[in-house]
C-alpha cells in the first residue's frame, strides 16, 4: 500500500506520471494508484482529472481544491 497524491491542475489518471507524487506537495514521476493505494488531494487549486477507465485505488481524500473527474467514455 502506498499514498498517492494529485499534482498539477489537468491530468489523465491512469496515463501518465505527471500527475502523481509519492509525497503530499512532491515531485511528480509516482506511478498511477493501484487498488491498494490511498490517493489524496491536498493543495489547494482546480484540479480536472481524465478517467479513461474505472477509477482504480483504495480510497480517496479531498482536503484542499476543487475536484472534477471527466471521462474519455463509457465507464
Amino acid at each position: 500500500m502506498a499514498n498517492r497524491y494529485w499534482v498539477g491542475g489537468t491530468g489523465t489518471w491512469t496515463t501518465t506520471t505527471t500527475n502523481w507524487s509519492a509525497s503530499s506537495g512532491g515531485a511528480s514521476g509516482a506511478s498511477a494508484p493501484t487498488a491498494a493505494d490511498s490517493v489524496f488531494f491536498d493543495q489547494a487549486g482546480t484540479y480536472t482529472v481524465t478517467l479513461t477507465g474505472a477509477l482504480t485505488c483504495l480510497d480517496i481524500t479531498v482536503s484542499a481544491g476543487t475536484v472534477t473527474f471527466t471521462s474519455t467514455g463509457t465507464l
